[in-house]
């Protein structure tokens, strides 16, 4: 299946020196512009140990929010904005074969945690874009939270699902 997506490119490495005791290694930062509302967004892909990458994205304008994961855009472009992640998420798992994925569909407003709308969207596109033949879809409704794990990895450990929970709901609070 073809996916139409804006252009990317990739802008700079994060090393994470705050990050010992955590199994954050670094951050990545994608960048791309998109021709229709001419506003620039940043992908943050934060990259762990196992081979983990977490997607996380946000209008570059809203970048000194501290809810700039929440915050609508009001440009109505949600599904070529994600469909771009889609894409550095592809370029990520051509480069390592071990790669898997999760996000979190931040609430927005009055919504609690559980199954968000973002979330929702989110979860049909992934199920869409990411075969069950290489990854295995999990997800946790009650978190709104969404992970890609490859299937190679999960069938080597299967143990693979519950240790990523488990270093999560150490290292956030949000798990809690």
């Amino acid at each position: 299946m073809r996916l139409a997506h804006y252009p990317y490119r990739f802008v700079m490495r994060v090393d994470e020196t705050n990050a010992c005791g955590t199994f954050l290694l670094h951050k990545r930062l994608y960048s791309f512009r998109s021709p229709r509302s001419h506003q620039c967004y940043w992908v943050w892909v934060e990259v762990y140990e196992e081979h983990f990458y977490a997607i996380k994205f946000h209008l570059k304008a809203h970048r000194h929010s501290p809810r700039k994961y929440s915050l609508l855009t009001g440009l109505n472009e949600a599904r070529a904005v994600v469909c771009t992640c889609i894409a550095v998420m592809n370029e990520i798992a051509l480069e390592d074969e071990r790669a898997s994925f999760g996000f979190i569909g931040a609430s927005m407003g009055d919504e609690t945690t559980f199954a968000t709308k973002r979330f929702r969207v989110y979860s049909r596109m992934m199920a869409t874009y990411f075969s069950e033949e290489t990854f295995r879809h999990y997800v946790i409704t009650d978190k709104s939270t969404y992970m890609l794990l490859r299937e190679s990895e999960v069938e080597r450990r299967p143990y693979l699902p519950e240790l990523l929970s488990d270093r999560f709901v150490r290292l956030y609070d949000y798990f809690d």
